[in-house]
């Protein structure tokens, strides 16, 4: 363990020389001290609204998405943030960065003025000639008039008013974490972990848990033991992301990399031979040696260090495969880490995120045995039970690549094979009612999989959705309005230019598999339907995770899909409208109908 701890930190201090800061042996006279090179201020107009700017020295510049502004006991921001001028940038890829000057209107709630605020300014700088700053905080105060909220619309480079709508689940998330001590902050974090332990997320690792505790035969605390390093492997790989999440913003998705065909293809066959080994077709064995040698090893100790490492391993391969969900919640911590630029934090708070994630899997492992029967036909059919959910994960990892009724197919094979095995046991003398519910239930609902796949339905929930209705047809044909489909933000940045509309871009993947569900349960929604045909509906592919997804992401401050944004007619994003990770159809819904709101010149 202390290895992985002090790899861990390795990690860290080298991502550290990697992210550029400055080393204190190197005295390089054509560089200002970043107090010079980025001079901010604070002022207030004739209007009362308050600016906070910043004279850039040539050869220096700032970056957008580093911006920020926060107020311990008050909820402050930026009124508007104008786009800045694309460029390519050695530390962060595409981004956004501004020259010369940069002057932004501050404000704060109406119910709260007059009212004099200290607030902390954070924003990042580099010199063209390849020196980047650290992050910088400069604390500020100012007094905030009555006046300053009438003249926010006016004084917002022109921008239009924009109906206002309530904040996404990641913004709401975001929100209470800046505005929560650090002990606040961690302890909420365990608390929405205990949470998302109940998605999708993390449901596909049950079976994996079940079936490391029914196949190494562990008791009580053995149990416990082995769960527990699984959780430890979970955990520590959830906190490296949130401390590179904390190092380079929102642009990193590590597991997105791991999305594609061979890498997702490689673990459903994983999970294939794992299952078989299960179902008794064949034992997983190390070479007679090397299992000798260690038994020697490990005489003393119930599990071998093969066992552990292995374990660990599953915990770590398990998050970046299994799991690459992208929740409301989810979203706004990684939001949240992203623009603090604090990788301490992103990696304590994700830490024990995960550890709360892990607590129905802790209890998987430490009560496994005392739920399992001990032995007989009923152990022997949780075996089977544990093979056939390793089999479900390769399903839905296959499933992500594999769109259609083929889906369909899939489910409804893996339901009749496991009925099938339970009309096997029951007919050949180990009859219980159990075991014929079994079978019953999952040989009908398998049968309904294929009607529903023949029927041209690919909805495993909703396998005959539409059959028997007069209109079914009409209604399987239903095609969400997309104007296109792109994979860069040169090809947006055209359609923004051409389009009169509002444009509503939706960002996608393949492997993604809620952004599946949001089309199916929101984009069709017959209510929604109609009006993302009055918009620009634009469709982002990011599923190759290429190059120019990637600038996508950074220039967007993405960090995966699902993921929507929200621009009016004038092609000026609405930020206040932005929606990462899975939306509701309510949210899609009001947002849809404030954009369309807006004044078209």
């Amino acid at each position: 363990m202390r290895a992985l701890v002090a790899l861990f930190a390795l990690t860290l201090s080298t991502l550290s020389l990697a992210f550029g800061l400055s080393s204190p042996f190197s005295s390089e006279p054509e560089f200002l001290p970043v107090e010079q090179a980025f001079q901010s201020s604070v002022s207030q107009d004739d209007n009362g609204q308050v600016w906070v700017s910043w004279d850039i020295a040539d050869g220096y510049y700032l970056y957008r998405h580093q911006l920020k502004v926060s107020a311990v006991d008050t909820d402050i921001e930026f009124a508007h943030i104008p786009p800045g001028k694309t460029k390519h940038d050695q530390y962060f890829g595409d981004v956004e960065v501004y020259y010369d000057s940069l002057r932004l209107p501050v404000q704060i709630p109406a119910q709260e003025l007059p009212k004099v605020v200290d607030f902390t300014l954070q924003y990042q700088g580099c010199a063209e000639q390849g020196l980047c700053y650290p992050p910088q905080s400069v604390p500020m105060s100012t007094e905030f008039s009555t006046l300053a909220q009438d003249s926010t619309s006016q004084s917002s480079a022109g921008q239009a008013s924009t109906p206002t709508v309530n904040i996404s689940g990641a913004q709401n998330v975001s929100g209470i974490l800046a505005q929560a001590s650090v002990w606040q902050a961690l302890l909420a974090m365990f608390g929405l972990g205990l949470l998302l332990s109940f998605t999708p997320c993390v449901l596909p690792m049950v079976p994996i848990v079940s079936a490391i505790v029914v196949g190494s035969k562990s008791k009580g605390w053995g149990g416990f033991y082995l769960s527990a390093l699984y959780v430890l492997g979970m955990a520590l790989t959830y906190a490296v992301i949130g401390a590179l999440a904390g190092w380079f913003g929102a642009q990193l998705n590590l597991q997105a990399a791991l999305q594609n065909p061979i890498i997702l293809g490689v673990s459903s066959a994983l999970f294939v031979l794992l299952a078989l080994a299960m179902f008794g077709v064949f034992e997983l064995r190390l070479p007679a040696k090397l299992q000798t040698k260690l038994d020697q090893t490990a005489s003393q100790s119930q599990n071998t260090k093969s066992r552990v490492l292995g374990v660990f391993l599953a915990g770590i391969f398990a998050t970046l495969v299994v799991s690459p969900c992208v929740s409301a919640p989810l979203a706004g911590v990684v939001l949240y880490i992203s623009t603090s630029s604090d990788p301490m934090f992103g990696a304590a708070s994700l830490f024990v995120m995960g550890l709360g994630m892990g607590i129905p899997l802790l209890l998987v492992g430490a009560l496994g045995s005392k739920v399992l029967p001990k032995n007989g036909p009923w152990l022997e059919d949780m075996k089977k039970l544990m093979g056939f959910g390793l089999l479900a994960l390769a399903i839905w990892l296959a499933i992500r690549w594999i769109s259609g009724p083929y889906t369909l197919y899939l489910w409804g094979a893996w339901l009749i094979a496991l009925g099938a095995y339970f009309l096997h046991r029951a007919v050949t003398g180990l009859s219980h009612p159990v075991r014929w519910f079994i079978a019953v239930v999952t040989l009908v609902v398998g049968s309904t999989q294929f009607v529903g796949g023949l029927a041209g339905n690919y909805n495993p929930l909703k396998p005959l959705q539409g059959l028997g209705s007069n209109n079914s047809a009409s209604e399987h044909s239903e095609q969400v309005p997309y104007y296109a489909t792109i994979t860069s933000s040169q090809e947006l940045d055209s359609i923004l230019a051409q389009s009169n509309r509002p444009v509503v871009v939706d960002l996608y993947a393949d492997w993604c598999i809620s952004c599946k569900v949001t089309e199916e349960e929101v984009f069709k929604a017959p209510d929604v339907l109609p009006l993302l045909e009055q918009v620009t509906f634009v469709q982002v592919d990011v599923t190759n995770n290429d190059e120019a997804n990637q600038a996508f992401l950074n220039q967007y401050q993405l960090f995966g899909p699902p993921a929507m944004l929200f621009f009016d007619a004038q092609a000026e994003q609405i930020h206040d409208y932005n929606l990462v990770g899975e939306p509701t159809k309510q949210e899609v819904l009001e947002r849809l109908q404030a954009v369309l709101k807006q004044p078209n010149q």
